[in-house]
């Protein structure tokens, strides 16, 4: 999972977390609230009836014809007022929750209690507020909030999403810039833009690690292009001594046997020295691409050429081509030694009476080639190390795979051509080439 895919769904499970916390203590919270409101409202409205009966007395409130009390309900019970004279004695200063009949019925109110002294008199002030209608304004606050908090977490998600996503920017930047890199040759070092620093050191320290793995790529390359000219002199000059020591009729019959010998070694050395030169030229870009290939017709000249080594080892090779297809930029004589060298390995590799099928086909965007046999195959622990050079592997048969399938690599890499294996023990092995479209 990626970074900020991540951090956006901790974001979201810890609010989730939180909001789960809240809806639970919220029914709590909210009735804890309403009942601090409805007490305040009450002790407003005492405050107000202490106001009248300042401003107007008692009178207002108790006269001969109401007697000593006083009561007024709302229409629908909702609240109710009571002033009443008590006993000297009495003193009730609180608010509580109380049980109170009204015309027949039992209702459950918020009353405030209050006690105080006019005129040598004491009275009591009562004033309620229906315990179901503060209930409604709970449940309707509970709502409320809860539409709240849901709002509120969604929209910190979707502001932590796209904070994230400004914030890894610069991440993203990076990785972007190291998935195209197809060779060490091809990565330029750039700033980024950014004021974390530790985007920054990150982008610094990779720039130096490639620079270090350019320079010791551009040492290898000058290194084996150098050893391989260096090399190559000497052994075609060993070669011409002893192929003019073959030719000479002087030379005794035991010694013309070892003379073959050492040409072979020779002639093997060589080999190496030239696909190690090769390959070197190739990196650095001492082949042209300049021509216009035609890929179907290129498969059928590497088959002509090819046939009569199939055949001398008793394989067979068909060549299953659909549709037209021109590479370009290209170097003919690249893609032909590329090609070349697969098949090669392929009779090579291949079991008696074995199958070689090279097919080819459109794709999207490009041209898929693929070359199959029937051979002894590749182990699965092998298959990443095949196009090393500097590693070493053998076939089934004891037989060493040489340098000629990282040749195969580095032509398909200099036309960015994709190339894909698949193999299996016994039953052979399938390259493909992908060859993009290009105009």
């Amino acid at each position: 999972m990626r970074l900020q895919a991540k951090l956006t769904v901790f974001s979201a499970v810890s609010k989730i977390i939180i909001l789960l916390v809240l809806i639970l203590v919220l029914p709590t919270l909210v009735n804890q609230v309403a009942l601090h409101n409805a007490d305040v409202r009450l002790q407003d409205k005492e405050a107000r009836m202490y106001q009248i009966i300042e401003e107007q007395g008692i009178d207002s409130f108790i006269t001969e014809e109401t007697g000593d009390a006083y009561g007024s309900y709302n229409l629908l019970k909702e609240e109710f007022i009571s002033l009443e004279e008590i006993s000297s004695g009495r003193v009730h200063n609180t608010i509580e929750n109380s049980l109170r009949k009204v015309e027949n019925d039992i209702v459950e109110y918020r009353v405030l209690s209050s006690t105080f002294d006019l005129g040598g008199k004491r009275y009591l002030l009562e004033i309620g507020r229906s315990l179901a209608t503060i209930g409604d304004n709970s449940q309707a606050l509970q709502h409320y909030a809860l539409y709240f908090l849901l709002a509120v977490v969604l929209l910190t998600v979707f502001v932590d999403l796209a904070f994230s996503k400004i914030l890894l920017q610069p991440l993203t930047t990076i990785i972007k810039r190291l998935q195209r890199i197809e060779h060490p040759t091809t990565f330029t070092p750039k700033k980024l833009k950014t004021s974390t620093d530790d985007f920054l050191y990150l982008n610094n320290t990779i720039n130096d690690m490639m620079g270090q793995i350019q320079e010791a790529f551009q040492k290898e390359k000058e290194f084996i292009g150098n050893v391989s000219h260096e090399l190559l002199t000497p052994v075609s000059i060993l070669q011409t001594r002893l192929e003019n020591l073959l030719a000479d009729p002087d030379t005794p019959e035991p010694l013309l046997v070892k003379l073959v010998d050492n040409l072979r070694t020779l002639h093997r050395l060589k080999s190496i020295i030239q696909a190690l030169l090769l390959i070197s030229r190739i990196e650095n870009e001492q082949y042209l691409k300049n021509e216009r290939v035609d890929v179907p017709q290129l498969v059928n000249e590497v088959a002509e050429e090819i046939q009569e080594r199939a055949e001398a080892k008793d394989i067979s090779l068909s060549v299953q081509l659909t549709g037209d297809f021109v590479f370009i930029p290209a170097n003919h004589s690249l893609l032909f030694t590329m090609l070349f060298n697969v098949v090669n390995n392929a009779i090579k590799y291949n079991k008696p009476s074995g199958n070689i099928t090279v097919a080819g086909n459109a794709v999207a965007k490009g041209y898929q080639l693929c070359i199959s046999d029937t051979g002894v195959g590749i182990a699965q622990d092998q298959l990443p190390h095949i196009f090393s050079r500097f590693k070493r592997f053998h076939a089934p048969d004891g037989e060493s795979h040489g340098l000629g399938l990282p040749i195969v690599q580095t032509i398909a890499r200099f036309h960015g051509v994709a190339l894909t294996v698949q193999s299996e023990l016994d039953k052979g092995t399938t390259f493909c080439f992908t060859f993009p479209q290009r105009t």
